[in-house]
């Protein structure tokens, strides 16, 4: 009886370490898969960041060539308001030097 106790304490203590061995595998790839999912959902993430940027990127570039046309728009009537201002008062600001030159003033 001792024999078949001494024999069934080894066959326990060897599933145990059997156990325990299976439990560590399976702890070491389940981290292992857990590790791979978490880099490819970075991969992901960081795909999709730049997929936004790019069409952030897009939008922000069509904003600013909108607002470059509006401001050249803008330049070029005020250049023109300017020119016509400028060749209105230049006949009045001819006649009043022609009245200083002439002592008519």
């Amino acid at each position: 009886m001792a024999k078949e106790t001494m024999q069934a304490i080894s066959d326990a203590e060897l599933k145990a370490r059997n156990t325990v061995l299976h439990a560590k595998e399976e702890g070491e790839r389940i981290t292992a898969e857990a590790e791979s999912q978490g880099t490819e959902a970075l991969k992901a993430a960081a795909k999709e960041a730049r997929k936004k940027a790019d069409v952030l990127c897009g939008v922000a570039r069509a904003d600013a060539e909108k607002t470059r046309a509006a401001v050249r728009e803008q330049t070029l009537a005020l250049q023109e308001e300017l020119r016509k201002s400028a060749g209105a008062n230049g006949a009045r600001v001819a006649e009043e030097i022609r009245k200083i030159v002439l002592g008519k003033a």
